[in-house]
């Protein structure tokens, strides 16, 4: 009597226990992946932040100098005219390389926020930046910058 009713537990439980197991398993696997995944995301925001931010302080002072000239007219007349022009080119693909990454998820909004206002600050703020950007944008087109046609890294453009 009573033993059939053990006997029963005990195949009901030989039963649930490895489905228990196994879903144990597969909860913690899944949990251990999504960390994984969110540390290597964090790794990866943390190198872009850093590289950007350190390609930016070498390109700013350079960008200051550029903005001493009212035009690209101007600037031709300067002896280190292709350098500057280097540099303001240098400028826009670092821009372009963070909107990039910015839509593919990888640039916290935040982060881009705080980017795009320094972005369109020196847009709006100088006429020199505008100009090379139009001229840049007529050569070349959007796609040589990793952008669709109706993608605007600047919000006067």
């Amino acid at each position: 009597m009573w033993y059939e009713s053990l006997s029963l537990w005990i195949d009901i439980s030989k039963i649930i226990a490895p489905v228990a197991l196994g879903l144990l398993v597969w909860f913690s696997t899944r949990k251990y992946n999504q960390t994984q995944i969110n540390l290597s995301n964090d790794r990866l925001e943390k190198e872009l932040f850093t590289e950007f931010n350190k390609r930016y302080d070498k390109l700013n002072e350079w960008l200051e100098l550029v903005v001493e000239f009212e035009s690209l007219e101007y600037l031709q007349e300067h002896e280190e005219c292709d350098l500057l022009r280097y540099k303001l080119n240098d400028y826009f693909n670092l821009c372009a390389e963070e909107f990039y990454w910015y839509k593919k998820g990888r640039i916290n909004p935040l982060i881009w926020v705080s980017w795009k206002k320094g972005m369109d600050s020196w847009f709006e703020n100088h006429s020199i930046i505008r100009e090379a950007w139009k001229d840049e944008i007529s050569k070349y087109g959007r796609t040589a910058f990793y952008m669709d046609a109706n993608d605007r890294l600047f919000n006067l453009e």
